[in-house]
């Protein structure tokens, strides 16, 4: 099968691009092809950011989701919701998600970096010599 050129432009700069693909995009998906391979600052931040939020769903799907430890497993819809936290934390509706899980003595936090925060909540006990 032959490849198809779609052309579009950058969402930021316009400068249109060719896209070399095996079947023909529709205009948005050409935008998009065309904005991440565009190398104006703003699709640079723009796939910096689109990184970041890939990361920050691929974290949560290692430490919550179907890729976690059989014991750290939460359910689907614990998974769903911190899906669209990290949604809405990368379309600027959120600045932090706090997630206090029951009977794990942990806490995590989910910042618009692409890391996630975790520490116990465990108290230690006290020396009262």
């Amino acid at each position: 099968m032959s490849n198809i050129i779609n052309t579009a432009p950058c969402r930021f700069c316009g400068q249109m691009v060719q896209i070399d693909s095996e079947e023909k995009l529709t205009q948005p998906q050409a935008e998009e092809q065309a904005t991440m391979s565009c190398t104006c600052e703003q699709a640079v931040e723009y796939q910096k950011e689109k990184q970041r939020k890939e990361k920050a769903i691929q974290n949560v799907a290692a430490l919550f989701g179907e890729m976690a430890a059989a014991e750290k497993r939460c359910g689907e819809g614990i998974v769903k919701l911190l899906n669209a936290a990290v949604e809405e934390i990368y379309t600027g509706g959120l600045a932090k998600v706090t997630l206090n899980l029951r009977g794990g003595g942990s806490k995590h936090q989910f910042h618009k970096m692409q890391r996630v925060k975790s520490m116990s909540s465990v108290q230690r006990p006290r020396n009262r010599n």
